[in-house]
């Protein structure tokens, strides 16, 4: 992964006339400025220093360029106190940023001096760091240069972000309630990490998928949306979870040419019954041929009356969240006439036998929008704890009795 300080990182030093006042000390010395016989062409330095990406190879030779991806600065003057340039200012200018023309390297720092116009005014700027077909970094603004003094000033480049990454840990029902902090990484075109210090040139906009609505995103501590924008890689994005059951979910990442995104995934409880059901299994009469072998049942030794199960699920049932349950049957149940169930939702329901004998099933699912769950493991034969899924067995009885009168 490449860290590109020069897409964030630029120190500009202008300088319109020698003399005056000095640069501050944190900052690169200003040459003087060079000036045509008419004296109304003057020229500063922009200088860009940065880590480079590239190693020394074992032979000690430099690098080629700035970067492996930035090989050119762009510098347009786009007005002079608030009006078109001067005529005899070039703009917009493309310099080629190559070590040993106009870039030094020097104890791990390369350092890249261009020469621009500076008319004396309010001077508008547009700097753009490229790799030849992109612009990876860029920065528009005013500044003032003043006669008669030593003018310096700071621009910080802003990174052209092009892909984004999200990622966050699993959410755990019931368990880890509160909030993480997600890692968000933007890319430019050449897949180079935009770092800090400094802006993007467009804002990303996060938007979280989530339909429940009990996981929201919020930057730097303010305040939980489904949608937030995210203006700087030293912005904090965090993920913000009640502990209600939900579904993985996707984040995804919009903005002028921007693209990406990432999922979180989650993980819940199974659906229990407290009461009113039983496994079916050898000691309750069961054949490990059932189809409902070793899964929780409803059982009816005759082909009318009715019966009460419950079902819990914590994350969801449980207080504070509260919630409860849709119910469907089978279609075995409906159309063989063996059983039929009371209308959720609910967290309790009412089973009645409807007179055929015979197996059929029924399926608890969590009510709500972004509901169902789907990251339940399957039933299985003797999980007590389930996705929610229960049967009903309706089994009838009759005896013939011949008597034979001596």
């Amino acid at each position: 992964m490449k860290l590109r300080a020069l897409a964030l990182v630029a120190a500009v030093s202008l300088a319109a006339c020698s003399g005056g006042a000095g640069a501050p000390s944190n900052t690169p010395p200003i040459p003087a400025p060079t000036v045509t016989p008419g004296g109304t062409n003057p020229t500063a330095a922009l200088t860009l220093s940065f880590q480079p990406n590239a190693s020394h190879s074992s032979t000690g030779k430099k690098p080629a360029y700035v970067s492996p991806s930035s090989t050119q600065i762009t510098v347009a003057v786009n007005t002079v106190n608030g009006g078109a340039p001067p005529s005899w200012v070039t703009t917009p200018v493309t310099t080629a940023l190559t070590v040993g023309t106009n870039c030094t390297l020097s104890g791990g720092t390369e350092t890249c001096t261009v020469s621009v116009p500076a008319p004396v005014g309010t001077v508008n700027y547009t700097f753009a760091v490229g790799d030849g077909t992109n612009v990876l970094s860029t920065w528009t603004g005013d500044q003032t240069v003043v006669q008669g003094i030593a003018n310096s000033f700071g621009v910080t480049l802003r990174g052209n972000a092009a892909t984004v990454t999200v990622s966050g840990s699993a959410l755990a029902a019931n368990a880890n309630i509160g909030s993480e902090t997600l890692t968000v990484h933007a890319f430019d075109t050449d897949s180079n990490l935009i770092v800090s210090p400094g802006a993007y040139n467009h804002p990303i906009t996060l938007t979280d998928d989530d339909a429940t609505g009990v996981t929201t995103l919020s930057v730097n501590g303010g305040t939980g949306a489904s949608s937030v924008v995210v203006s700087s890689p030293a912005d904090v994005v965090t993920l913000n979870y009640n502990g209600q059951a939900v579904n993985g979910f996707s984040i995804a990442a919009s903005g002028t040419g921007i693209t990406g995104g990432g999922t979180i995934s989650s993980t819940v409880d199974d659906v229990t019954f407290p009461s009113g059901t039983t496994l079916d299994d050898a000691g309750h009469g069961g054949l490990v041929t059932d189809p409902n072998w070793g899964q929780q049942t409803v059982f009816f030794a005759q082909g009318s009356g009715t019966q009460v199960i419950t079902a819990a699920e914590l994350g969801f049932t449980n207080s504070p969240y509260n919630r409860s349950f849709d119910v469907s049957l089978s279609a075995g149940c409906t159309s063989g006439n063996i059983g039929s169930v009371s209308a959720g939702p609910a967290t309790s329901f009412t089973i009645t036998a409807s007179g055929s004998p015979g197996i059929c099933s029924g399926r608890l699912t969590e009510h709500g929008t972004g509901y169902p769950l789907t990251g339940h493991p399957a039933s299985s034969s003797g999980n007590a704890t389930q996705d929610g899924t229960f049967w009903i067995s309706v089994t009838t009885s009759s005896f013939g009795v011949n008597h034979t009168k001596l």
